[in-house]
């Protein structure tokens, strides 16, 4: 098959949702497929400065290339990575199967011919925090064949009348796994993404840190992420501005706890690379986590919106060794069912059902 994946912008700094397209289209072409990651410049029309924006760093990625993920992942030599103006029937090529990656890339591919592809939905999250409610619903029911990656994502297909595949998040066990037992590390190591966009959380994980501070003055935590060091952190909060692999494992590993206060989630990936890794998880009860969070069992669940919330669980796992490295290592064996080669075949079968 000859497989467009339709991106939608340039994959130059690292974002959960364009890992998997990627790990899917290298695992893809290794399979025979011919794939085609498409990524445009832009996917809707904005204002005339943001455009003239959008039309001059279009010749810019397109000289220097600066569209791939070069940084921070590496596509196979056979898939073929475009960088296009826009998302029209003349700039994307013939396909077999065309696959939008995110609400606003569907909404620009409804109109493509045939030709391109027959037309697929990889939901990845109900993107109600990148768009407004009815405009990304509107998606979900557009004539597209939906791939879901959570059970609360089908939930939602479901509730609309639309059929959808369930295909689960998969894990490269090569990239990520334990280096440093968890009943040999710092109890009081803990790690968290930083994201400063709102549903990520991480304001409410902060304001825990300082409350817990108190109780626990050993206490040292470890941030990472994309955006710039937030400001005003203390000397015991560390930050690791977009880490390469080798340098996220090792922290993975020094860390004893893992916390993810996200508001929502499609099925996340740091939380999971953690319990790859050997640390404890604490996490929002929301439905990304619960697919591989069980309550007590896997990790400490907790409501949302709350850091005494956060306070009560991380205190659970703070104060008792035992309980932190149990659940270190039941997680540890629950992710380990995440395979990449069950994730491709299941992906590859529904791309080729004619259901």
């Amino acid at each position: 098959m000859t497989i467009n994946f339709i991106l939608p912008f340039a994959g130059n700094k690292p974002i959960g949702g364009f890992k998997i397209v990627y790990e899917y289209a290298n695992r893809l072409a290794e399979k025979g497929h011919i794939v085609n990651l498409i990524h445009p410049s832009y996917t809707f029309k904005e204002s005339a400065l943001n455009n003239t924006k959008y039309f001059l760093r279009y010749y810019q990625r397109k000289l220097d290339k600066s569209y791939n993920p070069d940084g921070w992942f590496q596509l196979d030599p056979k898939v073929n990575s475009l960088w296009i103006r826009e998302i029209s029937n003349d700039n994307v090529p013939d396909g077999d199967v065309l696959i939008a990656t995110a609400w606003r890339t569907v909404t620009c591919s409804q109109n493509l011919e045939r030709s391109k592809g027959e037309k697929f939905y990889f939901i990845q999250h109900h993107e109600t925090w990148n768009g407004p409610e009815d405009e990304v619903n509107a998606t979900w029911k557009m004539p597209f064949k939906k791939i879901v990656i959570s059970g609360w994502l089908k939930d939602i297909a479901d509730s609309m009348g639309e059929k959808a595949y369930y295909v689960p998040n998969a894990f490269d066990f090569s990239e990520f796994g334990i280096d440093v037992l968890p009943e040999n590390r710092d109890r009081n190591k803990v790690m968290m993404l930083y994201n400063d966009l709102e549903f990520k959380g991480s304001e409410y994980g902060l304001q825990a840190f300082k409350k817990l501070k108190a109780d626990f003055p050993e206490l040292e935590i470890t941030l990472f992420g994309v955006p710039q060091k937030p400001d005003g952190l203390p000397g015991w909060m560390k930050y690791y501005q977009t880490p390469e692999r080798l340098l996220l494992r090792k922290l993975y590993n020094d860390s004893s706890v893992f916390l993810s206060p996200s508001l929502a989630e499609g099925f996340p990936l740091p939380p999971a690379e953690a319990m790859m890794c050997g640390a404890a998880l604490a996490c929002t009860d929301i439905g990304g986590h619960r697919e591989y969070a069980r309550d007590n069992e896997t990790a400490i669940l907790f409501k949302p919106k709350d850091s005494d919330e956060v306070v009560n669980a991380l205190k659970k796992l703070l104060s008792d060794d035992e309980s932190r490295i149990r659940l270190a290592y039941k997680g540890n064996e629950f992710i380990k069912q995440f395979t990449w080669e069950k994730a491709v075949n299941n992906f590859e079968k529904v791309l080729e059902s004619n259901e």
